[in-house]
Order: C-alpha cells, then sequence, then structure tokens
C-alpha cells in the first residue's frame, strides 16, 4: 500500500532555513485537486529530504527485511493544527498568510541596543561620580588628584567640600602649579569605612618627592567628597609684605588664602619689592599639610636696589657741593670731615665715593617703604691751608671714610636719603 498525505500547506521561516509542515488527511483543497504526494517528514533547507534513498536504510513505503508492514499512523494532531481530516480554513478559503518573524526579530535587536546604551550610560555615569561627585571614596581621591596633575580646578572642586574661598582655586594657577612640579603615578593603597566617613591612603609622586597621604572623606546622599582638598593659608599683618602677590594676584588684603596643595609664587605689586620663600621646595603636597607663614621674607628688588642707590648717590652729589673741610657746616645733613683746623674756610672740594657695594639695606620690620641704610663710604678732599708766618699756605688732599648712616624713603617721589 502506498503511504500518501496531504500537499505542503504552508511555510514559515525558522532561523536554521525553511520548514515545512504538511497538513493531516482530509485536509488538502476540496475536490479536483492535484493527486497528493508521498508523505515526508518536515524539510530543513541544506539537509537531504527523508524519502530519498540513503545508505542502510530502507525507504518509506517498503518494509524491511524480515519486517512485517505495518499501515500508516497519522501523526497526532499539534498544538494549533487542525485534527486530521479537518480543515482549519473555511469554505473556499485559502491558507492564512505566513506569520513574519521580522518584528521580533528587530524588537530583538532595538532590544540589545538599548541594554547596550542604558549599560553604557550606567557607566559613564558611575565612573564620573554622577556627574562630578563620586560614588564611592577612592573614586574621589583618584579623580581628585588626577584634576590636579590635569590642571582642571572645576574637576578637583565637585569632589571636595568647597572653602570659603575660590580666589585662587582656578585652572591658571593650577597649571602654573604643575608646570613647578606635577603630580604623577598616583595610586590607592587603602580605603577604610565607617558609615558616611572614610579614610583613603594614596600614594603618588608631586615632582621629584614622594606623597603617602591620608584623606578624610564624608557622604552626602550618594556623593563622597574630601573634607580638605585646598590649602588654608592665614594672613598675618605683622608679615608687612606690601602689595602681597600669589601667582600675580594680589591677596594683601586678605585674611586667610585657600590654594591647591603643591608650590605657590609669592610676589608683590610693588616693583621695588620682591618675596622669597625660604622653603619653596618644601610646598605642601596635600591640604592636611601644614605650611607655616614665617618662611616669606621681603627683599629689594632689582628696581628697589637701584631706587635706593639713586637716593643715596643724589644725597652725596650735594654732599660734594659742600666748601668746607666739615661739609655739615654749609651742607646741614652731611657727615664727611677732615677735622682740618688750618683749612683755609670755603677751600674745600669734595668728591664723592662713587663705590657703594660695602653698604647694607635692611628693609623696614613696620614700613617696608622705609629702608635702612649703613656702611662705610670713602671721601675724597683738596682744600688749601691757611698760610701762616713760620709756614705758606698750600694746597691738601686728605681721605675721610665716613660711616653712613640714615633712611630711604621708597614711597617719596623720587625716594630720598636722609642721614640720622
Amino acid at each position: 500500500m502506498l503511504i500518501r498525505a496531504s500537499r505542503w500547506a504552508c511555510c514559515r521561516t525558522s532561523l536554521g532555513g525553511i520548514v515545512s509542515y504538511p497538513h493531516g488527511p482530509g485536509s488538502g483543497p476540496a475536490g479536483g485537486g492535484p493527486e497528493w504526494q508521498p508523505y515526508s517528514e518536515p524539510t530543513v533547507a541544506g539537509q537531504p529530504h527523508f524519502g530519498q534513498p540513503q545508505p542502510g536504510n530502507p525507504q518509506y513505503g517498503h518494509p524491511a527485511p524480515g519486517e512485517a508492514y505495518q499501515p500508516y499512523q497519522p501523526y497526532p494532531p499539534q498544538p494549533g493544527q487542525w485534527p486530521a481530516g479537518q480543515s482549519g480554513f473555511g469554505p473556499g478559503g485559502g491558507p492564512p498568510p505566513p506569520r513574519s518573524r521580522k518584528p521580533l526579530i528587530i524588537g530583538l535587536v532595538a532590544g540589545a541596543a538599548l541594554l547596550v546604551v542604558v549599560l553604557v550610560v550606567t557607566l559613564v555615569v558611575t565612573l564620573a561620580g554622577g556627574g562630578g561627585a563620586a560614588s564611592n571614596p577612592d573614586a574621589a581621591v583618584k579623580t581628585y588628584l588626577q584634576a590636579l596633575s590635569d590642571g582642571t580646578a572645576q574637576k578637583a572642586l565637585e569632589v571636595m567640600k568647597a572653602p570659603p574661598s575660590d580666589l585662587l582655586l582656578n585652572d591658571d594657577i593650577l597649571k602654573k602649579q604643575q608646570e613647578i612640579a606635577k603630580i604623577t603615578d598616583i595610586k590607592i593603597v587603602d580605603t577604610t569605612k565607617a558609615g558616611d566617613m572614610a579614610t583613603v591612603q594614596a600614594t603618588y609622586k608631586y615632582g621629584d618627592r614622594n606623597a603617602d597621604e591620608t584623606f578624610i572623606l564624608h557622604k552626602t546622599g550618594d556623593s563622597w567628597r574630601l573634607d580638605e582638598g585646598a590649602v588654608g593659608l592665614e594672613l598675618s599683618p605683622s608679615m608687612d609684605i606690601p602689595e602681597l602677590t600669589a601667582f600675580g594676584v594680589a591677596v594683601d588684603k586678605e585674611a586667610k588664602i585657600y590654594y591647591f596643595p603643591g608650590p605657590m609664587e609669592w610676589g608683590s605689586a610693588d616693583k621695588n619689592f620682591t618675596v622669597v620663600d625660604t622653603k619653596a621646595k618644601d610646598f605642601p603636597m596635600s591640604a592636611q599639610a601644614y605650611f607655616g607663614v614665617s618662611q616669606l621674607t621681603t627683599e629689594l628688588s632689582g628696581t628697589g636696589r637701584n631706587a635706593v642707590q639713586s637716593a643715596i648717590t643724589a644725597y652725596l652729589d650735594n654732599c660734594a657741593l659742600s666748601k668746607q673741610a666739615d661739609a655739615s657746616a654749609d651742607k646741614p645733613g652731611c657727615g664727611q670731615n677732615v677735622y682740618a683746623y688750618n683749612a683755609e674756610p670755603g677751600s674745600a672740594t669734595w668728591t664723592a665715593p662713587t663705590d657703594l657695594s660695602k653698604l647694607e639695606y635692611r628693609i623696614g620690620y613696620d614700613n617696608p617703604e622705609e629702608v635702612s641704610v649703613s656702611g662705610q663710604l670713602p671721601w675724597s678732599v683738596t682744600y688749601r691751608t691757611t698760610a701762616t708766618s713760620y709756614r705758606p699756605a698750600e694746597n691738601k688732599t686728605e681721605q675721610d671714610n665716613e660711616f653712613l648712616y640714615g633712611k630711604v624713603d621708597l614711597s617719596a617721589d623720587p625716594p630720598t636719603f636722609t642721614s640720622d
């Protein structure tokens, strides 16, 4: 008996190829249709069809040697299929259109893309610390130190408690600090949490120095921030540094300044002075480091020294106009004197000293604009002696090493020297 199966009712797309499903018996087209074809298993593209002879296997429709022929047993109806002998379509109706999997595939692809986007966004937000703030103490310290190294002040400020003043907390000054000594080789060594408080130990190089610092942090909401990210420095009024500046920014009116840890360039807006940091290389490497103010001293700048010497030279030139052996006789305030009792009055000619290298200058403690001057100066004088009954008049030249002591007032225009 020849086993027959219905014609293929439909084809559905599968990820592995084209799969065909047969109707059950009696589900073919009504009346006069083509003969049914022999039944075969669902066919997948690229695989051999059942019904084709294969080596060692009996063909369908023919019993194997030694076996009794078994009558055809139809497959039980599958879920969603009509039982044998029944049609799932109305009279004269055709099969329903194939159900496309395109929406499903598009949905899966879109879902995967959305998942990737969500993961990427979540990762970025986590690493960025939620738009500036850090979600864990390690990240806060690493972000802070890296921001200092990169010269990005705003990024450092986002992971630290804001100080009362940000006058010096900007990119320009931070980059100048990093040009002098740069932070490198940042490593987080240890982290300890206790509720909303944490300590983070970090090591790094600051210029040619090795830093090993412990930072204290507190959590506010979901964000961790450093308690101290800027050095706070009180400026004592007793410093008396005229028009004090920090990296060129005037700070002489500030009671306390805040700046990122690192080297500092002190100066004065007064062109006559320069500020010297006697411990410039021992700059604070973290905000917790102690930094005193006694290391700042004021010195005359090149301009200031020239101004002082010009004032002294003007004084000496005026004293050199004296015609007396004791210059104070006709030039009050002048100190050169050769004690020539026999000098003819008005006959003296003084030569002022030109070498001022042995003079010392000291900036006033209470008033930096008042510069003390002290030291010896060699004068030369030529005068005519008075004739006597036993000695005729003659010209004599003598030297006088005057000890000069006085002050130069740099606030005067022009600066003036006054002897004491």
